[in-house]
């Protein structure tokens, strides 16, 4: 298989979407994270979204406990 076929289309007919959009924070959809939440009584502290999927949200998060 050539690189060529593994790439998108570049047509210019479809456009990347940068984010998940705020449709799918909904009830049964993403739950809504924002730089500087804490979870697990404040043991982790989210720092940045690394990235998104259909079914999910990747934070990169700060344990507090081990520093």
């Amino acid at each position: 298989m050539s690189r060529a076929s593994l790439s998108p289309s570049s047509s210019g007919d479809e456009e990347e979407e940068d984010d998940e959009g705020v449709d799918g924070y909904r009830k049964g959809g993403y739950h809504a994270v924002r730089p500087g939440d804490q979870f697990s009584a404040g043991r982790y502290v989210t720092q940045r979204k690394l990235g998104w999927g259909n079914f999910s949200t990747v934070w990169l998060a700060f344990d507090v406990a081990s520093q």
